[in-house]
């Protein structure tokens, strides 16, 4: 096990695949030139899909939601996922739960000191001590690793923030996985499909810590809302 200040990228590009539904839009082709040319950084439940293995993962769990999918994919996909690297929150030493020590390999843990700013801009400087969360989001604290880690190029597809669907919602190429109702879409419980993400101001999140940082953030989707902050490309014209 590790500090995250010992975590290294492996690829001058790096790409943060998030849970929304533009994921779809990803061809064969396109993602074996991710797994060749980029890394690949996800979080919370993304382990549900079924074609990509992540480089990095940041795992967020909320036991009353996604803890049973998560302890049943992380025990079904240990082979899969032999050589990545599982980013964690010092302060939740329980999310080692979720793994059995026979199948991974306790060098793949990195675990981060986590601080809060008080500010919800992304104009800052990341600190070395630690990973500084913002807006209640878990994608800040990523963005503040991603920073670090210096990347000629970043990333974001799936980052739609512009409803609450994921995509694996009413996917059929997903029906034969178990996914509690309770995240079949953005807390059901609490709002519609429809609704902005809760995490929308991230929009503007990502534009700021790259631009203050000088690195260069791109987004992937078109329907995602980082097109009104920052440069949109195809999927076809990167992958």
């Amino acid at each position: 096990m590790h500090d995250i200040s010992k975590l290294n990228r492996k690829h001058k590009k790096g790409i943060f695949l998030g849970c929304g539904k533009s994921i779809n839009q990803l061809s064969q082709k396109n993602i074996d030139v991710l797994h060749k040319e980029f890394d690949i950084w996800v979080s919370n439940s993304f382990m549900i899909n079924k074609d990509i293995v992540p480089d990095f993962y940041h795992l967020e769990v909320k036991n009353h939601r996604n803890g049973p999918l998560v302890k049943r994919i992380i025990s079904e996909k240990f082979q899969k996922y032999k050589n990545t690297k599982w980013i964690l929150d010092a302060t939740r030493p329980h999310l080692l739960s979720n793994f059995n020590p026979k199948n991974y390999n306790p060098d793949n843990f990195y675990f981060y000191r986590k601080y809060y700013r008080q500010e919800s801009h992304g104009m800052y400087k990341p600190i070395k001590e630690g990973l500084g969360v913002s807006l209640n989001a878990s994608l800040s604290l990523i963005c503040d690793a991603i920073i670090k880690m210096k990347y000629d190029e970043f990333y974001f597809l799936g980052v739609d923030m512009d409803d609450c669907r994921y995509f694996w919602t009413d996917n059929k190429k997903y029906s034969d996985v178990l996914i509690e109702d309770i995240i079949k879409t953005t807390k059901p419980d609490e709002r519609s499909p429809d609704s902005l993400h809760p995490t929308f101001k991230m929009k503007f999140f990502i534009k700021e810590i790259f631009e203050t940082n000088n690195q260069k953030a791109i987004n992937l989707s078109n329907s995602s809302l980082l097109k009104e902050t920052i440069e949109t490309r195809k999927i076809g014209e990167v992958l």
